[in-house]
């Protein structure tokens, strides 16, 4: 490998790892708590908990009430 290929390797290595070690300790976006996808979330306002988001202590009726806070619901104006 030439001497570019190395220093574009190196920079990538150290990019990787910061962005690991950075967003560690980040709090999960609001989206990302959701199954749907961002669409689904805006468009039809569908939200339907992901595991990865809930803790396995959480409370079910806790969990409702928290995304009830978190995801205003607009009835449909038909």
């Amino acid at each position: 490998m030439s001497k570019s290929m190395w220093i574009i390797s190196i920079l990538i290595l150290i990019l990787m790892i910061s962005s690991f070690w950075l967003a560690k300790d980040r709090e999960a976006p609001p989206w990302v708590k959701c199954k749907e996808s961002l669409f689904a979330q805006v468009v039809f306002k569908q939200c339907t908990p992901s595991s990865f988001a809930v803790p396995d202590n959480f409370n079910q009726k806790d969990m409702n009430q928290k995304l009830e806070d978190e995801l205003p619901y607009e009835a449909p104006q038909n």
